[in-house]
């Protein structure tokens, strides 16, 4: 750890010593991997790369140490820095150039600077994917709409086979709910039948009694109770 905050300490004060915009690094990680590019700004604690496409926060304490020297960004600024605006030929090289290095934002900024200055040279407009409707070139988006193709979920395709998609995926939706609607009345038949099983068993159920008899103690007791009072016999008088 003391190591890694010396180190960090060292590559900000190597990279305070020289205007940072003046220079292109390689930034190696620890990890193995590596950004290519220009350092815009860098604090105690992590540094902000330029790669081209747009800027990459980079912790301090992951960086192995970093290599300057030009990356093809800085390469692609000084070029097109010397480049008139009106020339054609090298702006389009410079796109080349850059595609090739994988500055995708810088390419195309290249193929715009040449189809601006010659709004019908080919292979700007080929390189910013425009296409030739009627002998007029016209952007990719156009080109598809011209000749009836609508865009559906990021793809550009015919109207009939999108309403062909469309109608495929409600047929499944429609599947899928029909089957679940029978997975449910199943279901529901199951527990209907088991709630009259459990019915049908409780009514056919002998009741349990409980407590003790009337009679009991008295012996059977007669099988028929009279009706009338009881007369108890007179008492015995002893002479």
């Amino acid at each position: 750890m003391r190591f890694e905050r010396k180190q960090a300490h060292v590559l900000l004060l190597a990279a305070a010593a020289v205007p940072l915009a003046a220079f292109a690094d390689e930034v190696i990680l620890k990890s193995g991997g590596r950004l290519s590019g220009r350092i815009v700004s860098q604090t105690a604690t992590d540094l902000q790369v330029d790669v081209g496409a747009g800027r990459i926060g980079v912790p301090l304490s992951s960086v192995a140490h970093i290599d300057k020297g030009q990356s093809p960004l800085q390469v692609y600024e000084e070029r097109a820095g010397r480049l008139a605006p009106g020339d054609v030929e090298g702006w389009l090289v410079l796109g080349e150039w850059a595609s090739s290095r994988g500055l995708g934002t810088q390419a195309r900024e290249a193929y715009n600077r040449a189809h601006n200055a010659s709004p019908d040279d080919p292979r700007a407009n080929t390189a910013l994917g425009h296409v030739q409707i009627d002998g007029r070139w016209v952007s990719e988006e156009e080109g598809y709409r011209a000749r009836g193709y609508v865009q559906f979920e990021g793809e550009w395709m015919t109207a009939a086979e999108e309403q062909a998609i469309q109608r495929e995926r409600a047929q499944a939706q429609a599947f899928e709910k029909a089957t679940r609607d029978a997975r449910q009345a199943e279901a529901n038949a199951r527990e209907a039948e088991a709630r009259a099983r459990e019915a049908e068993a409780k009514a056919t159920e002998v009741p349990e009694l409980t407590g003790i008899p009337m009679w009991y103690g008295w012996g059977a007791g007669p099988n028929t109770w009279s009706s009338g009072p009881i007369l108890a016999p007179p008492p015995t008088v002893k002479k």
